[in-house]
C-alpha cells in the first residue's frame, strides 16, 4: 500500500510485492521467515508473490495464522515479450483465474520455461489485480530501454479494465531510480492510475543478500567473482516497517 503522508506519521503499510526462495533461486527467504519478519515488524499483512506460481502460499498462511498477519495471494507472471507482471487476487474468480493461467502455462513448455502471452492474458484477468512491477516489469522496463511505455501501459489497462491496475514506485537507491519514478508518476497521472508503494522485497532481512547473491550465481551458473552484476547493488530490497517506508517515499 502507498504510504504518502508526512514522515511526522506513520501510516499503515502492506508490502504487496516480495519473494519467497521459491522463485528459482529470485528470492533468499523462506515464506515462513517472511511471515515472521513482517509480523515483528508490526505489518498487518503480507502478499508473497512468487514466479510462475503459487509455491509459497501454503507456508504463508499456516505462519500467517500463527503470527496474526493477513496472508495475500499473488504471482509474478513471466510475459511472453521477456516482461514480469505482478498480480494480486482480489476474489475466489481471481484465485480460480491465476491458477488456470499459471497450470495452461506451465503444461504447454518445459520445466522453468514457461511464459504467459500478452494475448491470453485477458481472458484470466477477472478477480485480479495488476501492478506495472519493478525493472524487470512491462512499464519500467520500457521507460529504461526508451520504448514506448505509454503504450504498454495502455496495453496492461485494457488488459485488467479500469480500476483494476497501480503503477507501481519502488525506492532501492539505484542508479537512475528518480527518473524512472517520475516517468511512472507522469504516466500514472496521464491514464489516471493510483501510485503503489513497495519494496520489491527478495529477503526478509538486509542479510539475506548475500543469500541471494550465491541464489543468483546458480541461476546464471557463475560464481561471485565473475558474476558482476548479476549480483545485488545493494541490501534494501528487505522488509521494512511502515515508520521507513514512510521516510523513504515522503
Amino acid at each position: 500500500s502507498s504510504p504518502m503522508a508526512s514522515p511526522a506519521s506513520t501510516p499503515g503499510y502492506v508490502e504487496l510485492h516480495a519473494r519467497s526462495a521459491f522463485s528459482f533461486l529470485r528470492g533468499a527467504s523462506l515464506p515462513e521467515e517472511l511471515t515472521r519478519t513482517a509480523a515483528s515488524l508490526g505489518l498487518p499483512a503480507l502478499a508473497v508473490c512468487d514466479r510462475m506460481g503459487l509455491y509459497g502460499a501454503p507456508r504463508v498462511f499456516a505462519t500467517a495464522r500463527e503470527q496474526g498477519v493477513r496472508p495475500l495471494i499473488g504471482a509474478e507472471l513471466a510475459m511472453d515479450d521477456g516482461s514480469v507482471l505482478p498480480v494480486l487476487v482480489r476474489s475466489r474468480e481471481g484465485y480460480r483465474n491465476l491458477c488456470r493461467l499459471l497450470s495452461q502455462a506451465h503444461l504447454r513448455a518445459a520445466k522453468n520455461e514457461a511464459v504467459v502471452g500478452w494475448d491470453e492474458l485477458p481472458a484470466f484477468t477477472a478477480g485480479l489485480v495488476a501492478r506495472t512491477g519493478d525493472r524487470e516489469g512491462p512499464v519500467l522496463r520500457a521507460i529504461r530501454t526508451g520504448r514506448d511505455a505509454d503504450a504498454v501501459l495502455h496495453r496492461v489497462v485494457r488488459a485488467f479494465g479500469n480500476g483494476e491496475g497501480y503503477a507501481e514506485i519502488q525506492r532501492q537507491h539505484l542508479r537512475g531510480e528518480s527518473r524512472w519514478n517520475r516517468a511512472l508518476q507522469d504516466l500514472a497521472a496521464a491514464h489516471r492510475i493510483p501510485l503503489l508503494a513497495t519494496g520489491g522485497v527478495t529477503q526478509a532481512t538486509a542479510e539475506g543478500r548475500e543469500v541471494l547473491d550465491v541464489f543468483a550465481c546458480l541461476r546464471h551458473h557463475t560464481h561471485l567473482d565473475a558474476a558482476g552484476t548479476h549480483l545485488s547493488v545493494n541490501d534494501e530490497a528487505h522488509l521494512k516497517p511502515a515508520a521507513a517506508m514512510a521516510r523513504l517515499f515522503s
